[in-house]
């Protein structure tokens, strides 16, 4: 497994020397999934990484982003699920990790009851968020703590995706920066691309446990498509999916490739793009 590189690489990818953080010797630098799921007569291969990024690396800091993929009991929907720890807070990426297992309980136990389209995405954000700050309470010890106060100390964006293997229909929602999107030959964004049009870009973004209103997704998954749902750290460098990073990455990823070229492909080097950087990509 070697090294990808799109564009200009910048002098941090070949300088920095990693380091551990010692708050944190229990988070891995980098984990890895990939295996297939069949439902109906439809498989669905997946491939998970979340890498830690160049900056963490050389400063020592613990990985923020998590990830998720699962299937509910009967087999019949995938649920991707991406979370973004909030660097400012030095426990984000403990809010990360709730997100999406508690995110993916809940879904589990909704679609268990009702089809996807019916899914209430606004209130499972409304509980999730209430549940980061119940753990987060527990956590830093203080009961009396208010959601801001947790999110001080520890905040998540998160995106969601529902694949319904019968049917194709692809059902999802965010709340921050990060996305979901579909790979059909090209890149076709889901919901708006961050500071797509906007004449000053901003890094600032709604996260959990705070109220935000999710943004939704929804798409028909044709047999050779591709859902992707990124982190920030893979989202910014693909931008609107119609440069050279979106052109790799789309040649990498027409195929389910191996899980460790996976997790290298994610981790790719690019001149100034140095967060962590996660993706769940599921080709149906």
């Amino acid at each position: 497994m070697g090294a990808y590189v799109i564009g200009e690489p910048g002098r941090a990818f070949g300088s920095v020397v990693p380091a551990p953080d010692p708050a944190h010797w229990h988070r891995p630098d980098t984990v890895i999934d990939g295996y297939a799921v069949h439902y109906g007569g439809r498989t669905a291969h997946v491939r998970a990484a979340s890498v830690r990024g160049l900056s963490h690396r050389h400063y020592g800091k613990v990985r923020q982003d998590e990830y998720l993929v699962r299937t509910t009991d009967d087999g019949r929907y995938v649920i991707a699920a991406v979370a973004d720890g909030v660097s400012a807070g030095p426990l984000s990426h403990r809010a990360a990790c709730w997100a999406v297992r508690q995110g993916g309980d809940h879904l589990c136990d909704i679609l268990s009851t009702m089809d996807a389209p019916s899914i209430p995405w606004e209130k499972l954000f409304e509980v999730i968020a209430a549940d980061i700050a119940d753990f987060g309470a527990d956590l830093l010890g203080d009961r009396g703590l208010t959601a801001r106060e947790v999110a001080e100390r520890m905040a998540t964006t998160a995106s969601f995706a529902v694949l319904d293997l019968a049917t194709g229909g692809l059902y999802g929602a965010s709340v921050g920066d990060t996305s979901i999107w579909l790979l059909r030959g090209g890149w076709f964004p889901l919901q708006p691309v961050k500071n797509d049009g906007a004449d000053i870009h901003t890094s600032a973004v709604r996260a959990l446990p705070l109220p935000a209103t999710p943004v939704l997704a929804r798409a028909d998954v044709q047999p050779g498509d591709v859902l992707v749902v990124l982190s920030d750290g893979v989202g910014d460098p693909l931008g609107d999916g119609a440069g050279e990073v979106g052109a790799a990455l789309a040649e990498l990823w027409r195929t389910p490739p191996p899980e460790l070229e996976f997790a290298a492909q994610v981790g790719f080097a690019r001149k100034t793009y140095d967060d962590d950087r996660t993706a769940v990509a599921v080709w149906v």
